[in-house]
């Protein structure tokens, strides 16, 4: 079991490494099942970016695991329709002809 869990987290520093090269983020943040594994997975995750980036910049870069749980994804895209419809309202309100007064 716990070489399967090292294995993911080999993978996941090998797509860690391919992000950091492209795009030098700081920090890279795993969630969901990963988050829960993360005392497992990150020391493996982590080897591997630093053995894979290319940049001296990209080696600054280290794997976190959130700390919002399960339902951040979910709660996350919620609040995106909650805006678009939000903005929408607001769209049509500001189409409507204003009352004037008498």
């Amino acid at each position: 079991m716990m070489q399967a869990v090292a294995q993911v987290g080999q993978w996941l520093g090998l797509g860690g490494s391919i992000v950091a090269n492209l795009f030098n983020p700081r920090l890279i943040v795993i969630g969901g099942y990963f988050a829960s594994l993360a005392e497992w997975l990150l020391p493996h995750a982590q080897d591997q970016l630093q053995r894979l980036v290319v940049a001296a910049p990209a080696a600054q870069c280290r794997f976190v695991a959130s700390t919002l749980g399960f339902g951040a994804a979910s709660r996350g895209a919620a609040s995106m329709v909650v805006n678009r419809i939000i903005d929408e309202l607001r769209t049509i309100m500001d189409s409507l002809p204003r009352p004037t007064a008498y």
